[in-house]
């Protein structure tokens, strides 16, 4: 799901069809339908249905557009931010390297394809540990964690990540593969009394096996070449999957699916513009791809 998605389908709503959405927007118009047909596909829904000469939307897409209108009036109210001074609009952000790239990045990307320039400096954090502690300090607005641990920092969830497990070609393993069957598999895990390496051994224990350690690091590019040499297979969600490589590894979902919570976490009292306003839209498309699960 993408921003120009969301504008077409508002468009499409206001005038009744895709023809005259596309011409309001300057676009052809089987890109146009295109883009909403892939949306649909990708959520599952029947955003619009066939009235008279025209088309409507159905109560899912509905539901979809009025969130949809709200992230964009957000992008709307963010293009202002721009006119402030350079210190009143940096943008302090916490993540871990890898949360860096595939979210951190993705999400300033998108706001600059909208036209909305934010003056961002990113801070290099170990683990979800970390993050908080830069944002409850004051040395970052904002965090971008893909763990939920207590905190009396204000979370805003944004999503979720598919949990696979990435091995080398050839091993005999079920697929989906169930969470017990790892107890086999030498896997490539982070180092002993890391925040992350905590959480994995909370995790077998909870289904009572003890893992067999490959190898060990806490960079997460040597896991992904530790798999392509074939010594170990790793764990890793999908919110930075394009890092992996499309050929030499066998990607497979657990059974039951798994999924890790991504999450935004903020100070409260700490105001910044361009930090609340982008946390809002973060809500906002969270709560918009959770209501359409819900209406499926």
């Amino acid at each position: 799901m993408n921003i120009q998605q969301l504008r077409y389908v508002v468009a499409t709503a206001e005038h009744g069809s895709m023809t005259a959405a596309a011409a309001c927007l300057f676009v052809a118009q089987p890109a146009l339908s295109r883009a909403i047909r892939q949306l649909e596909r990708e959520l599952d829904l029947t955003l619009f249905r066939r009235a008279g000469r025209g088309i409507a939307l159905t109560a899912a897409g509905e539901t979809f557009t009025a969130r949809a209108r709200k992230i964009l009036r957000g992008l709307d109210s963010m293009r202002g931010i721009g006119e402030q001074s350079a210190r009143e609009a940096q943008l302090v952000i916490a993540a871990s390297p890898t949360l860096q790239v595939s979210m951190a990045l993705p999400i300033l990307s998108a706001l600059r394809e909208q036209g909305i320039e934010i003056q961002a400096r990113l801070i290099g954090a170990g683990g979800t540990s970390e993050v908080h502690d830069l944002v409850r300090t004051g040395r970052a607005d904002l965090g971008l964690c893909d763990q939920a641990i207590v905190t009396e920092l204000a979370v805003v969830p944004i999503g979720q990540a598919e949990v696979r497990l990435v091995s080398p070609p050839g091993l005999d393993l079920a697929d989906p593969i169930p969470v017990a069957a790892l107890a086999d598999v030498p896997l490539v895990l982070p180092t002993v009394r890391t925040d992350r390496r905590t959480a994995f051994d909370a995790f077998f224990n909870a289904f009572g096996f003890t893992p067999i350690v490959a190898i060990e690091s806490d960079e997460r590019s040597v896991w992904l070449e530790a798999v392509l040499r074939g010594l170990g297979s790793c764990i890793w969600h999908s919110v930075d999957s394009w890092r992996i490589p499309p050929s030499g590894v066998v990607l497979r979902s657990f059974d039951p699916p798994m999924f890790q919570e991504l999450c935004a976490v903020h100070r409260e009292e700490h105001d910044l513009r361009a930090k609340m306003l982008l946390l809002d839209m973060l809500e906002e498309f969270s709560r918009l791809v959770a209501d359409s699960h819900l209406t499926r």
